[in-house]
Parts: structure tokens; C-alpha cells; sequence
């Protein structure tokens, strides 16, 4: 699902919605260290995307973000421009070298990509205007909760990483399909973000 989570900022964000023992969830990484897994709430302000996947895909998602969240609980940190090395082991988040972490975009695609899923392909993706100003206003936001070796970390990588957009997420849970065999590459999907961009921020 995606939502506008700032309008003053027109800043967006992904989480995942799933379902565990009947019951609808919220998973998402919220900020550095902050996951959130809880029962979803009437909300006029969520949009969600139903991933045209198989029953058992659909069950292994949500069998694996809902462990994810369960053991790793306020603890896989925030990166803006996190240096690849994402690395869960047994579920477990060990990726602590400074810069490491995810976003709320990655964090869904990182899901996907460590079950073999095909979604996106983040080695196609290219950067775009405005994604290194996100970078450093975000990280500004929340550098505080950091330690100083993580932020400098980040800083130093803003410009030589890519960035995926909540707006990637939601395109590619759109057009994504059981048959596909090959993730998506950053051109089947750019132009539908963008429009999702555009439509949910009324630019």
C-alpha cells in the first residue's frame, strides 16, 4: 500500500498489507530503528495494490515480512543511500556496517528479492531529479536518532546509490504477475510511478 505521509513535504510511503491467522496487517519500516507490525485501522488515506501472485507466493510474503517484523523489531536501521550488503540471516537483521539499512521502498523490495520472487530489479534502476535533495532533507529529519559514523556513512554514499521510490513499489505491485519469470527493470515501471507520483500528489 502507499500513502501520502507528509503533504507539506509531498513525502510518500510504502508499507505492506498481509494477512496472519485472519487478521489484516500493517508492516512497514516507519524511521531508523522503528518497524511497525499491528492490526490495520480504518484509513481513509491508505491505497493499496493487490500483487496479482499465487495463493502460496501470497502466503510466503506474508509468512516471511510478518517474521521479519516479529524478530527483528525496532531494529533494522534507516538508510538513505544504504550501500548494498542488505543482509538477513535467518530471518535476522545483521546488516550493521554504517550506512547499512533500508528504507520503507527497499524494505518491501528486499522482501521479495531475498525470497526469489521476481519484482523489481534494482540493478536496471537509474536516478532521477530530486532523489539526492530527498537523501539529505530525510536524513537531516532524522540524523538525530543516529549514530555520527552512520550518518557520515550515508552522506558520503548520497549520489553513488540508486533511490526506490514508494511509488516504484506501488507500480510494480500493479504490474507484477504470477507468469513472470524476470523482476521488472526500472523502465517497465518509471512511467507508472510517475503517474501514481503525480495523481497522489495532485501535481
Amino acid at each position: 500500500m502507499i500513502q501520502v505521509s507528509d503533504p507539506s513535504n509531498n513525502q510518500l510511503h510504502a508499507a505492506a498489507l498481509y494477512r496472519i491467522d485472519n487478521c489484516l496487517m500493517i508492516g512497514d519500516l516507519q524511521s531508523h530503528l522503528q518497524t511497525r507490525r499491528a492490526a490495520v485501522r480504518p484509513s481513509s488515506g491508505l491505497f493499496w495494490i493487490a500483487p496479482n501472485l499465487n495463493q502460496e507466493d501470497q502466503k510466503i510474503l506474508a509468512a516471511t515480512i510478518d517474521t521479519w517484523l516479529d524478530v527483528n523489531e525496532n531494529k533494522i536501521p534507516y538508510s538513505v543511500a544504504h550501500p548494498g550488503g542488505v543482509i538477513f540471516k535467518d530471518n535476522v537483521w545483521v546488516g550493521n556496517k554504517p550506512g547499512q539499512g533500508l528504507t520503507c521502498a527497499t524494505f518491501i523490495a528486499e522482501l521479495f528479492n531475498e525470497l526469489g520472487i521476481p519484482f523489481i530489479n534494482i540493478g536496471t534502476w537509474q536516478p532521477r531529479v530530486g532523489d539526492d535533495d530527498w537523501a539529505k532533507r530525510i536524513l537531516d529529519m532524522i540524523s538525530e536518532s543516529m549514530s555520527p559514523e552512520h550518518v557520515e556513512a550515508q552522506l558520503n554514499n548520497i549520489g553513488q546509490t540508486i533511490r526506490v521510490r514508494p511509488t516504484d513499489i506501488a507500480a510494480a505491485g500493479h504490474l507484477v504477475h504470477q507468469d513472470m519469470v524476470d523482476s521488472l527493470n526500472f523502465c517497465e515501471v518509471d512511467p507508472f510511478s510517475t503517474r501514481i507520483e503525480k495523481t497522489l500528489l495532485n501535481l
